[in-house]
């Protein structure tokens, strides 16, 4: 049976897993992050006590939507005046779920270039904007909004950090030639891959793996990393991600 290392937070990984399984796939789990909410400062708060006069609300992950509702202690009415931007599907649906009524999502592309293109986007003078995200996030979606004369101010509502792990057993799968594919869902999870491998003489064979990633940015990053076959998803989902590793192995 081929084998897949799925490298997705815990809490996040099921859906694929299942898929995998589907697909007569075995998913190997070790998660290379792990998320929790950040210490709440008291700029933090200040935001959150006013996060109802902000005319756009930015929620770049599903991890945003719920540890913000989580620091709003779910009052969902406080965010029904404000268009909430969603720049994933998931994140789209974890706002619907809440019950928010005006979200904004790009038809594709799923990342701050395509939330950009949206029209309502376009002339932001005099508006105000909140980016709801973890800590460390990418500028590329507030220069552009402050070059579009909005006012901008981030809410980094949660922190990714690598979970400990015992390595053995991966550690073995890698020597062994018995990993088929590695699933990596984001920048993050793929530096901490190689971070807790550095220790091992494995670097060779790590790199000679398939990576099955799941933008183009972190492609780039695989590639400046060394890796030698990065295949990448049409489409930023779990559905996308097994499409390209199907379509990978047809292909390669």
């Amino acid at each position: 049976m081929k084998r897949a290392l799925v490298t997705r937070a815990a809490h996040q990984n099921q859906t694929v897993c299942n898929l995998l399984q589907q697909h007569d796939w075995q998913a190997i789990c070790v998660p290379m992050i792990a998320v929790q909410s950040s210490p709440l400062t008291a700029h933090k708060q200040h935001i959150l006590n006013t996060i109802e006069s902000y005319d756009y609300l930015f929620f770049i992950s599903v991890n945003a939507v719920n540890f913000a509702l989580q620091a709003i202690n779910g009052k969902i009415e406080r965010l029904q005046n404000s268009l909430c931007i969603a720049v994933g599907e998931s994140t789209q649906k974890a706002l619907a779920a809440a019950g928010i009524a005006k979200i904004l999502m790009p038809k594709q592309g799923f990342n701050s270039e395509s939330v950009l293109k949206l029209n309502a986007l376009q002339h932001l003078k005099g508006q105000s904007c909140l980016i709801i995200r973890g800590e460390s996030g990418r500028e590329y979606l507030a220069t552009h909004l402050q070059q579009r004369a909005a006012q901008v101010d981030y809410l980094d509502i949660y922190q990714r950090y690598l979970p400990e792990h015992d390595c053995t057993a991966l550690v073995h799968d890698i020597e062994q030639q018995l990993l088929t594919a590695i699933m990596i869902y984001s920048g993050d999870t793929l530096h901490n891959l190689v971070q807790l491998l550095s220790t091992y003489k494995i670097q060779l064979l790590l790199l000679n793996i398939p990576l099955i990633v799941i933008s183009q940015r972190v492609a780039v990053l695989a590639k400046n990393l060394g890796f030698k076959k990065i295949i990448t998803a049409d489409e930023a989902s779990d559905a996308g991600m097994i499409h390209a590793l199907l379509n990978g192995e047809e292909c390669g």
